[in-house]
């Protein structure tokens, strides 16, 4: 392992460039547990971010190993496009380093289970099992028109709702009433994280079918993506406005709606052209602004 496994083979198989957004997430949970209930016990807190965080490793490294193996266009998306083909990586090794993540994630993850109790436990198992069979099994999620929203439901709101419980934990029981309204405060971002899905399966459209990878760009063609793509980004910019009339975010969150024009023009030439190398990445970038800002702003109402 030691003769493949340098430090730019690491980054780009675990994609350990992404795992700021990790954070955000976990900056809006704890916001939300302070905002609505009033606590936050940082030390389950520290214990949920460092299990996501070597998680989300395990997951990407996974992701590429299981990719390489369903990939029925070897010449091309094997060879040339995952990273184990591109690379000339042993399978073996990369499977090894999958499920070595997999392991060392359990470690700070049964502490916290030990520290809060079957609830923690089952959304602990619930994300084990979407992170592993995304990509794993004879069917995986990523082959399916389920595949985004399961993603972004996922990312953007399971994460924030377990930080949400393990804040709480003891202190505050957990009611349907939280989960709805833990649900509605990160709707915004989950609405966003979802064009993001789709925008890249969208772009690897072609390639995607000819590793028989049908996703929902495959159902929707190119143009009924970036329709659902614009509804989607519209939609979660605005809905911070009807979570303050529902009065359960601060008014500082209101502010996220003025990226809306940003996002939009950086999103421009992906709406014109869904290129994986030239438009992608604006599209990334300017939901990004989204990610960061939004749970900056509701940190800001909660504790200010």
């Amino acid at each position: 392992m030691r003769r493949w496994l340098t430090w730019p083979v690491f980054y780009e198989l675990t994609e350990i460039y992404t795992a700021p957004l990790n954070v955000m997430w976990f900056i809006l949970g704890v916001a939300i547990a302070q905002y609505h209930l009033g606590v936050v016990n940082w030390v389950n807190v520290l214990l949920c971010l460092v299990t996501v965080f070597i998680f989300d490793l395990a997951v990407n490294v996974s992701d590429n190993y299981y990719d390489y193996q369903h990939a029925v266009d070897r010449e091309g998306y094997a060879q040339k496009t995952n990273p184990i083909g591109r690379l000339q990586l042993p399978t073996k090794g990369v499977g090894q380093l999958a499920i070595g993540l997999y392991v060392l994630a359990l470690v700070p993850g049964i502490w916290l289970v030990l520290r809060t109790g079957w609830l923690v436990l089952l959304l602990g198992i619930g994300g084990y099992l979407i992170g592993i069979f995304y990509t794993a099994g004879p069917h995986p999620i990523n082959a399916t028109p389920l595949c985004e929203t399961v993603v972004a439901l996922s990312i953007a709101f399971l994460i924030q709702l377990t930080c949400v419980v393990v804040s709480t934990y003891g202190q505050r029981p957990l009611t349907w009433s939280t989960v709805g309204v833990t649900f509605l405060l990160c709707l915004p971002l989950t609405l966003i994280f979802f064009t993001i899905q789709l925008a890249n399966n969208t772009a690897d459209r072609e390639e995607d079918i000819l590793n028989h990878r049908y996703t929902l760009a495959y159902y929707l063609g190119q143009a009924g993506s970036v329709k659902l793509i614009q509804t989607f980004v519209i939609l979660g910019s605005l809905w911070p406005l009807v979570n303050l009339v529902l009065r359960i975010a601060p008014l500082s969150t209101g502010f996220a709606v003025l990226l809306l024009p940003l996002m939009w023009r950086g999103m421009r030439p992906f709406f014109k052209v869904q290129d994986k190398q030239q438009t992608f990445m604006s599209t990334v970038k300017s939901a990004s602004l989204f990610f960061i800002l939004y749970p900056v702003l509701f940190v800001m109402g909660a504790w200010l």
